[in-house]
């Protein structure tokens, strides 16, 4: 048990990690603080730059009011004597900055030294005494291990023969310093702290669409039930277009998958019938006496059955690859109005069996880059239609013209459809209300739907009920763009 504990530990641990909104969070909070980070430097090297600048201005006016002192004396002595003088008012005035004061000569000889706080002795001064400090002005900082400030002195020439150096400590500055860092350091805290705790919870609530995603998809493996959806958050953003889509997507999953039930289910009906007239051919020339006769009888119309579930089936395969984009085209240029006269002059004979006729309407070319055989398919299927279910004594009429796209229309008098169902007639298996009375597979319409769309083109219907009804195919005169070809 005490070893299954920090396993467990571990296992929460890594999930803790793996989430998405832990991860956002810290990445989030990192670039902040990483920005806040480098604000603070910035600000810290400005106050720090500016902190010293003042305290140098402050050192070099009091040189230059001492320069000025020396300067309007007579002589050397006088001189020396009133800069001393001013040095020790100063000095001894209790508002001013404690100031280190020594006045020398460029040889290093002393002449007078002032330290008013009795610790800066433990400074060492010796680099002020080196040649090069006595012959050059500007500011030298003097460290000591005991304390963590310094000592910036100032170096000005009285004259050719005096040096005067003046300094301040760095204090004040340092404390100005040390108030900004606590002050940073406590504001970093509290951000870190806020941006941590609000990243987190603002982050979790933007990513809870994902996660009833996430519990939705889980469930719809795990039960298979399609009918789950997620309700949209309501903010419009690209999360709620990703929940929105996904609903669409388990909709139309949906109707593929009752679509496709319903297929099969069709399938297995129109299947049936000739299966079992197989078996009963079959059945039948085995009980009988032995005849020759009679056994290719039997097989003749056991070829025919055969026949008509492999055209079914080929037919389904066909609209398949039609309908992924995987028919193969051989397009050639192909005389659209001589390809409906051909397969009306077929079917003239199955026409006039019905007491029909059929009228070719079209101009003397009409050229479309096509697949002339699957084309063909597309005529025949609706010149059958249209006989199948047109009026006795009526005339079918073919149409050809071209006006921007090449457009057939086959139209003929009947029954009609009714309006509920025109757009049910381009489904697999769907022969409508009269369709048990007719002889068909349901599968030639879909076919058409699906040759036409793969050359780029659109198919439609429209009927009136006891009247007319007009089948028409609209399709490119430079063919399709992308279809698969050979």
């Amino acid at each position: 048990m005490s070893c299954a504990a920090p396993a467990e530990r571990r296992r929460w641990v890594r999930r803790l990690i793996r989430r998405i909104d832990i991860r956002l969070t810290f990445w989030f909070s990192s670039i902040f603080l990483a920005t806040a980070l480098l604000l603070f430097l910035f600000t810290f090297a400005s106050l720090y730059s500016t902190l010293r600048e003042e305290d140098q201005r402050a050192l070099q006016s009091k040189a230059l009011g001492l320069v000025v002192t020396y300067r309007r004396a007579a002589n050397e002595e006088a001189a020396l004597t009133a800069l001393v003088s001013q040095i020790g008012a100063e000095a001894l005035s209790a508002t001013g900055t404690p100031t280190f004061y020594r006045i020398a000569t460029i040889d290093n000889v002393p002449i007078f030294r002032a330290i008013p706080v009795p610790e800066w002795q433990a400074f060492d001064f010796e680099p002020l005494t080196r040649p090069d400090r006595l012959h050059a002005e500007g500011f030298v900082s003097l460290s000591s291990d005991r304390f963590d400030y310094q000592l910036e002195i100032l170096g000005v020439k009285l004259s050719a023969t005096y040096v005067l150096q003046i300094g301040a400590d760095t204090r004040n500055r340092m404390h100005v310093l040390e108030v900004f860092q606590r002050s940073f350091l406590l504001t970093f805290v509290v951000m870190l702290a806020v941006s941590s705790v609000g990243g987190l919870v603002l982050t979790s609530r933007s990513l809870r669409p994902i996660g009833s995603l996430t519990t939705t998809i889980r469930s719809i493996v795990e039960t298979g039930e399609l009918d789950r959806r997620i309700p949209p958050g309501g903010s419009d953003d690209d999360l709620d277009d990703l929940v929105r889509s996904f609903n669409t997507m388990v909709d139309r999953v949906q109707s593929l998958v009752h679509g496709l039930r319903d297929a099969l289910d069709a399938v297995a009906h129109d299947l049936r019938t000739p299966i079992t007239r197989f078996r009963s051919i079959a059945e039948t020339a085995l009980e009988r006496q032995p005849d020759p006769e009679a056994y290719r009888e039997a097989l003749g119309e056991a070829l025919e059955e055969s026949e008509r579930i492999l055209g079914m089936l080929n037919a389904m395969m066909e609209i398949s690859e039609a309908e992924s984009g995987a028919l193969r085209l051989r397009l050639t240029e192909t005389d659209l109005g001589e390809l409906a006269r051909q397969v009306s002059e077929v079917y003239a004979l199955v026409a006039e069996e019905h007491d029909m006729r059929i009228d070719v309407i079209t101009p003397e070319r009409v050229v479309v880059q096509g697949d002339a055989s699957r084309l063909r398919q597309v005529v025949g299927n609706l010149l059958d239609n249209a006989v199948k279910y047109g009026d006795p004594d009526t005339t079918i009429s073919v149409s050809v013209e071209a006006a921007g796209t090449a457009r057939l229309e086959v139209a003929n008098t009947g029954p009609g459809i009714p309006a509920e169902e025109l757009d049910r007639v381009w489904r697999r298996l769907y022969r409508g209300r009269s369709g048990d009375r007719r002889d068909g597979l349901g599968l030639g319409l879909a076919l058409v739907k699906a040759i036409v769309e793969a050359h780029g083109g659109r198919a439609s219907v429209s009927s009136t009920p006891g009247g007319r009804t007009i089948f028409a195919i609209g399709l490119p005169i430079d063919g399709p763009s992308g279809a698969p070809r050979s």
